[in-house]
């Protein structure tokens, strides 16, 4: 079955598995109208865009695993090549560098940014803490003053009781 995405990975044929039971008897099912096939799974987007992007060497036809029941004997691998995949993974951690220096600049921006904020808040509270010391003082000099006068107040009635008890007892 083909799959309905391109996939980097080149296709492979279905593989058939044997029926439970059938350990060590032929690979071929017993149904023959109803083969068990394991399909390619299909690769999501960031996927197959980390695929897209690697090299693998390609196995050349006699590096080809034998389709045989016994293990075969170890092939000879293919030439790596090593300056390409140096050179790769140097420009990758280039451009992980400027991607972190363009970050490192924004974060540097918004900081700056927030130190103003905080600068203008911390005046304006600054500000409206200066105001209501004024008003906590003047409502005070205000008690103060109410309180005197009322102070006063009482001496005088104090003093008009006296000045009336001593007129009664003059008389």
């Amino acid at each position: 079955m083909e799959p309905t995405m391109a996939s980097p990975v080149p296709p492979s044929p279905p593989v058939q598995l044997s029926q439970p039971g059938e350990a060590g008897q032929n690979h071929e099912p017993e149904d023959e109208s109803k083969p068990v096939v394991v399909e390619e799974v299909v690769m999501l987007d960031s996927q197959k865009q980390s695929h897209h992007d690697a090299k693998t060497p390609e196995p050349g036809v006699d590096q080809q695993p034998a389709r045989s029941d016994t293990p075969s004997s170890p092939a000879t691998l293919a030439s790596f090549d090593w300056e390409d995949f140096e050179a790769r993974y140097d420009k990758a951690l280039r451009d992980a560098d400027e991607q972190e220096e363009e970050i490192l600049k924004q974060a540097g921006a918004l900081s700056k940014y927030f130190k103003v904020w905080a600068a203008a808040a911390s005046a304006h509270d600054d500000e409206r803490a200066a105001k209501r010391l004024q008003t906590r003082r003047r409502f005070v000099n205000l008690s103060e003053e109410n309180m005197a006068q009322k102070q006063q107040h009482y001496d005088e009635v104090v003093r008009a009781f006296e000045s009336a008890l001593a007129l009664l007892r003059s008389k």
